[in-house]
Protein backbone atom coordinates (compact mmCIF):
# COMPACT_ATOMS: atom_id res chain seq x y z
CA UNK A 1 0.00 0.00 0.00
CA UNK A 2 2.87 2.36 0.81
CA UNK A 3 4.44 1.83 -2.62
CA UNK A 4 1.07 2.45 -4.32
CA UNK A 5 0.66 5.73 -2.43
CA UNK A 6 4.20 6.85 -3.29
CA UNK A 7 3.69 5.89 -6.94
CA UNK A 8 0.36 7.73 -7.11
CA UNK A 9 1.67 10.93 -5.51
CA UNK A 10 4.76 10.95 -7.74
CA UNK A 11 2.61 10.32 -10.82
CA UNK A 12 0.21 13.17 -10.02
CA UNK A 13 2.97 15.72 -9.46
CA UNK A 14 4.95 14.51 -12.46
CA UNK A 15 1.98 14.75 -14.84
CA UNK A 16 1.08 18.17 -13.44
CA UNK A 17 4.63 19.40 -14.03
CA UNK A 18 4.78 18.02 -17.58
CA UNK A 19 1.42 19.55 -18.53
CA UNK A 20 2.38 22.90 -16.97
CA UNK A 21 5.70 22.98 -18.82
CA UNK A 22 4.00 22.25 -22.14
CA UNK A 23 1.16 24.73 -21.71
CA UNK A 24 3.01 27.62 -20.03
CA UNK A 25 5.06 28.81 -23.00
CA UNK A 26 7.46 27.53 -25.69
CA UNK A 27 10.50 28.20 -23.51
CA UNK A 28 9.23 25.97 -20.72
CA UNK A 29 8.50 23.32 -23.37
CA UNK A 30 12.13 23.50 -24.50
CA UNK A 31 13.32 23.22 -20.90
CA UNK A 32 11.15 20.13 -20.39
CA UNK A 33 12.44 18.48 -23.57
CA UNK A 34 16.03 19.29 -22.63
CA UNK A 35 15.57 17.75 -19.17
CA UNK A 36 13.96 14.60 -20.60
CA UNK A 37 16.74 14.25 -23.18
CA UNK A 38 19.58 14.88 -20.73
CA UNK A 39 18.36 12.62 -17.92
CA UNK A 40 17.27 9.84 -20.29
CA UNK A 41 20.64 9.87 -22.08
CA UNK A 42 22.43 9.68 -18.73
CA UNK A 43 20.35 6.63 -17.78
CA UNK A 44 20.84 5.06 -21.22
CA UNK A 45 24.63 5.39 -21.15
CA UNK A 46 24.79 4.22 -17.55
CA UNK A 47 22.92 1.06 -18.54
CA UNK A 48 24.75 0.10 -21.73
CA UNK A 49 28.25 1.10 -20.59
CA UNK A 50 27.74 -0.16 -17.02
CA UNK A 51 29.34 2.83 -15.37
CA UNK A 52 32.46 2.84 -17.60
CA UNK A 53 31.82 6.36 -18.94
CA UNK A 54 33.98 9.16 -17.59
CA UNK A 55 32.56 12.55 -16.66
CA UNK A 56 33.82 14.07 -19.92
CA UNK A 57 32.20 11.31 -21.98
CA UNK A 58 28.86 11.86 -20.25
CA UNK A 59 29.24 15.60 -20.78
CA UNK A 60 30.06 15.31 -24.50
CA UNK A 61 27.34 12.84 -25.45
CA UNK A 62 24.58 14.33 -23.28
CA UNK A 63 25.34 17.93 -24.28
CA UNK A 64 25.32 16.95 -27.96
CA UNK A 65 21.99 15.16 -27.50
CA UNK A 66 20.45 18.24 -25.90
CA UNK A 67 21.88 20.32 -28.76
CA UNK A 68 20.10 18.09 -31.31
CA UNK A 69 16.82 18.40 -29.40
CA UNK A 70 17.30 22.18 -29.16
CA UNK A 71 18.00 22.63 -32.88
CA UNK A 72 14.82 20.71 -33.72
CA UNK A 73 12.91 22.94 -31.27
CA UNK A 74 14.34 26.04 -32.94
CA UNK A 75 13.33 24.78 -36.37
CA UNK A 76 9.82 23.84 -35.22
CA UNK A 77 9.21 27.18 -33.53
CA UNK A 78 10.51 29.25 -36.43
CA UNK A 79 12.76 31.20 -34.04
CA UNK A 80 15.65 30.43 -36.34
CA UNK A 81 15.14 29.75 -40.04
CA UNK A 82 17.52 26.84 -40.23
CA UNK A 83 16.50 26.12 -43.82
CA UNK A 84 18.71 29.07 -44.90
CA UNK A 85 21.70 27.93 -42.87
CA UNK A 86 21.16 24.26 -42.12
CA UNK A 87 24.82 23.38 -42.69
CA UNK A 88 25.95 25.96 -40.12
CA UNK A 89 23.17 25.09 -37.66
CA UNK A 90 23.90 21.38 -37.67
CA UNK A 91 27.68 21.78 -38.03
CA UNK A 92 28.39 21.35 -34.28
CA UNK A 93 26.37 18.14 -34.24
CA UNK A 94 28.06 16.80 -37.37
CA UNK A 95 31.42 17.56 -35.80
CA UNK A 96 30.30 15.66 -32.70
CA UNK A 97 29.56 12.57 -34.84
CA UNK A 98 32.98 12.82 -36.48
CA UNK A 99 34.75 13.30 -33.14
CA UNK A 100 32.92 10.30 -31.66
CA UNK A 101 34.49 8.02 -34.26
CA UNK A 102 37.87 9.78 -34.26
CA UNK A 103 38.18 9.31 -30.49
CA UNK A 104 37.75 5.57 -30.95
CA UNK A 105 40.84 5.50 -33.21
CA UNK A 106 42.86 6.06 -30.05
CA UNK A 107 40.75 3.88 -27.78
CA UNK A 108 42.35 0.93 -26.04
CA UNK A 109 39.27 -1.21 -25.41
CA UNK A 110 38.44 -4.24 -27.55
CA UNK A 111 35.43 -2.99 -29.54
CA UNK A 112 35.94 0.69 -30.38
CA UNK A 113 33.48 0.75 -33.30
CA UNK A 114 30.76 -0.84 -31.17
CA UNK A 115 31.52 1.73 -28.48
CA UNK A 116 30.94 4.61 -30.93
CA UNK A 117 27.80 3.00 -32.34
CA UNK A 118 26.30 2.59 -28.87
CA UNK A 119 27.07 6.22 -28.06
CA UNK A 120 25.25 7.46 -31.17
CA UNK A 121 22.39 5.00 -30.65
CA UNK A 122 21.32 7.00 -27.61
CA UNK A 123 20.70 10.03 -29.82
CA UNK A 124 18.68 8.07 -32.37
CA UNK A 125 16.69 6.38 -29.61
CA UNK A 126 16.14 9.40 -27.33
CA UNK A 127 17.30 12.85 -28.51
CA UNK A 128 15.80 12.71 -32.02
CA UNK A 129 12.31 11.48 -30.95
CA UNK A 130 12.13 13.99 -28.11
CA UNK A 131 13.14 16.73 -30.54
CA UNK A 132 10.32 15.70 -32.88
CA UNK A 133 7.84 16.48 -30.10
CA UNK A 134 8.47 20.16 -30.89
CA UNK A 135 7.04 19.70 -34.39
CA UNK A 136 4.01 17.91 -32.96
CA UNK A 137 3.53 20.71 -30.41
CA UNK A 138 3.71 23.54 -32.92
CA UNK A 139 2.24 22.03 -36.07
CA UNK A 140 1.20 24.99 -38.20
CA UNK A 141 1.43 27.49 -35.33
CA UNK A 142 4.39 29.72 -34.46
CA UNK A 143 6.11 30.77 -31.27
CA UNK A 144 3.86 33.86 -31.19
CA UNK A 145 0.72 31.72 -31.49
CA UNK A 146 1.53 28.70 -29.41
CA UNK A 147 -1.15 25.99 -29.18
CA UNK A 148 0.30 22.58 -28.18
CA UNK A 149 -2.99 20.67 -28.51
CA UNK A 150 -1.55 17.74 -30.46
CA UNK A 151 1.33 17.20 -28.04
CA UNK A 152 -1.03 17.19 -25.07
CA UNK A 153 -3.33 14.83 -26.99
CA UNK A 154 -0.40 12.50 -27.69
CA UNK A 155 0.54 12.29 -24.02
CA UNK A 156 -3.05 11.99 -22.76
CA UNK A 157 -3.71 9.13 -25.17
CA UNK A 158 -0.55 7.33 -23.97
CA UNK A 159 -1.41 7.87 -20.31
CA UNK A 160 -5.00 6.70 -20.78
CA UNK A 161 -3.82 3.71 -22.81
CA UNK A 162 -1.31 2.71 -20.11
CA UNK A 163 -3.97 2.98 -17.40
CA UNK A 164 -6.57 1.08 -19.41
CA UNK A 165 -4.08 -1.64 -20.34
CA UNK A 166 -3.02 -2.03 -16.70
CA UNK A 167 -6.59 -2.29 -15.39
CA UNK A 168 -7.88 -4.69 -18.05
CA UNK A 169 -4.66 -6.70 -18.02
CA UNK A 170 -4.79 -7.19 -14.26
CA UNK A 171 -8.48 -8.11 -14.43
CA UNK A 172 -8.72 -10.26 -17.56
CA UNK A 173 -5.15 -10.89 -18.72
CA UNK A 174 -4.42 -14.51 -19.67
CA UNK A 175 -2.71 -14.49 -23.06
CA UNK A 176 0.81 -13.05 -22.99
CA UNK A 177 1.55 -10.30 -25.49
CA UNK A 178 5.34 -10.73 -25.64
CA UNK A 179 6.32 -13.14 -22.89
CA UNK A 180 10.00 -13.35 -23.87
CA UNK A 181 10.48 -9.63 -23.22
CA UNK A 182 7.66 -8.53 -20.91
CA UNK A 183 5.93 -11.44 -19.13
CA UNK A 184 3.28 -9.29 -17.45
CA UNK A 185 1.78 -7.73 -20.58
CA UNK A 186 -1.24 -9.45 -22.10
CA UNK A 187 -3.31 -9.20 -25.25
CA UNK A 188 -6.37 -8.53 -23.11
CA UNK A 189 -4.57 -5.58 -21.55
CA UNK A 190 -3.47 -4.30 -24.97
CA UNK A 191 -6.98 -4.37 -26.47
CA UNK A 192 -8.45 -2.90 -23.30
CA UNK A 193 -5.91 -0.09 -23.51
CA UNK A 194 -6.77 0.46 -27.17
CA UNK A 195 -10.46 0.81 -26.28
CA UNK A 196 -9.64 3.36 -23.57
CA UNK A 197 -7.35 5.26 -25.95
CA UNK A 198 -10.03 5.43 -28.66
CA UNK A 199 -12.51 6.77 -26.12
CA UNK A 200 -9.94 9.33 -24.99
CA UNK A 201 -9.33 10.36 -28.60
CA UNK A 202 -13.07 10.77 -29.18
CA UNK A 203 -13.30 12.87 -26.01
CA UNK A 204 -10.38 15.07 -27.07
CA UNK A 205 -11.95 15.57 -30.50
CA UNK A 206 -15.24 16.60 -28.89
CA UNK A 207 -13.53 19.12 -26.61
CA UNK A 208 -11.28 20.71 -29.24
CA UNK A 209 -14.21 20.99 -31.68
CA UNK A 210 -16.46 22.57 -29.10
CA UNK A 211 -13.94 25.15 -27.91
CA UNK A 212 -12.21 25.82 -31.22
CA UNK A 213 -8.87 24.19 -30.38
CA UNK A 214 -8.93 21.81 -33.34
CA UNK A 215 -6.53 24.04 -35.28
CA UNK A 216 -5.51 21.18 -37.57
CA UNK A 217 -9.14 20.57 -38.53
CA UNK A 218 -8.82 16.81 -38.09
CA UNK A 219 -12.10 14.91 -38.34
CA UNK A 220 -13.14 12.18 -35.93
CA UNK A 221 -11.75 9.38 -38.11
CA UNK A 222 -8.36 11.07 -38.33
CA UNK A 223 -8.33 11.50 -34.54
CA UNK A 224 -9.15 7.82 -34.07
CA UNK A 225 -6.41 6.92 -36.55
CA UNK A 226 -4.03 9.12 -34.60
CA UNK A 227 -4.89 7.23 -31.41
CA UNK A 228 -4.28 3.85 -33.05
CA UNK A 229 -0.91 4.93 -34.42
CA UNK A 230 0.08 6.29 -31.01
CA UNK A 231 -0.91 3.22 -28.97
CA UNK A 232 0.66 0.68 -31.33
CA UNK A 233 3.94 2.60 -31.52
CA UNK A 234 3.84 3.32 -27.77
CA UNK A 235 3.53 -0.41 -27.09
CA UNK A 236 6.56 -1.06 -29.30
CA UNK A 237 8.43 1.65 -27.40
CA UNK A 238 7.58 0.09 -24.07
CA UNK A 239 8.70 -3.34 -25.27
CA UNK A 240 11.90 -1.89 -26.72
CA UNK A 241 12.94 -0.45 -23.38
CA UNK A 242 12.01 -3.73 -21.69
CA UNK A 243 14.31 -5.49 -24.18
CA UNK A 244 17.09 -3.02 -23.38
CA UNK A 245 16.77 -3.52 -19.63
CA UNK A 246 16.50 -7.30 -19.96
CA UNK A 247 19.58 -7.38 -22.21
CA UNK A 248 21.67 -5.49 -19.66
CA UNK A 249 20.10 -7.01 -16.56
CA UNK A 250 18.53 -3.96 -14.93
CA UNK A 251 15.07 -3.56 -13.40
CA UNK A 252 14.61 0.21 -13.75
CA UNK A 253 16.48 2.77 -15.82
CA UNK A 254 16.99 4.95 -12.75
CA UNK A 255 15.54 6.15 -9.44
CA UNK A 256 14.76 9.79 -10.16
CA UNK A 257 10.98 9.24 -9.87
CA UNK A 258 10.03 7.38 -6.65
CA UNK A 259 7.75 4.47 -7.44
CA UNK A 260 8.20 4.90 -11.20
CA UNK A 261 11.90 4.31 -11.79
CA UNK A 262 13.84 6.54 -14.14
CA UNK A 263 13.06 9.09 -16.84
CA UNK A 264 13.40 6.45 -19.56
CA UNK A 265 10.83 4.31 -17.77
CA UNK A 266 8.31 7.16 -18.01
CA UNK A 267 9.02 8.13 -21.62
CA UNK A 268 9.87 4.80 -23.24
CA UNK A 269 6.50 4.84 -25.03
CA UNK A 270 7.14 8.36 -26.33
CA UNK A 271 10.47 7.37 -27.90
CA UNK A 272 8.55 5.34 -30.50
CA UNK A 273 5.23 7.20 -30.47
CA UNK A 274 6.80 10.59 -31.31
CA UNK A 275 8.28 9.58 -34.70
CA UNK A 276 5.16 7.58 -35.59
CA UNK A 277 2.84 10.47 -34.66
CA UNK A 278 5.04 12.93 -36.56
CA UNK A 279 4.87 10.79 -39.72
CA UNK A 280 1.10 10.29 -39.35
CA UNK A 281 0.38 14.00 -38.88
CA UNK A 282 2.68 14.89 -41.80
CA UNK A 283 0.69 12.57 -44.07
CA UNK A 284 -2.79 13.46 -42.82
CA UNK A 285 -2.54 17.23 -42.48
Amino acid sequence: MKSVIVRSITGIFFIAFVVWAIVYNPISLWALLAIITGVSLFEFYKIIFKGEFTFMQYLMHITSGIYLTTVLWLEATGVMDVSDSRAVTYAPYLLYIMITFIIELYAKHNEPFTYAAKSLAGHLYIALPIGLLSFIAFGESSILKYSPVMLLALLVIIWVYDTGAFVTGMTFGKHRLFERISPKKSWEGFWGGVAFALLASWGIYTIVEKYGYNINQMNIYEWLGFALVVVVSATMGDLTESLLKRTYGVKDSGKILPGHGGMMDRFDSVFMAAPAAYIYLSLVL
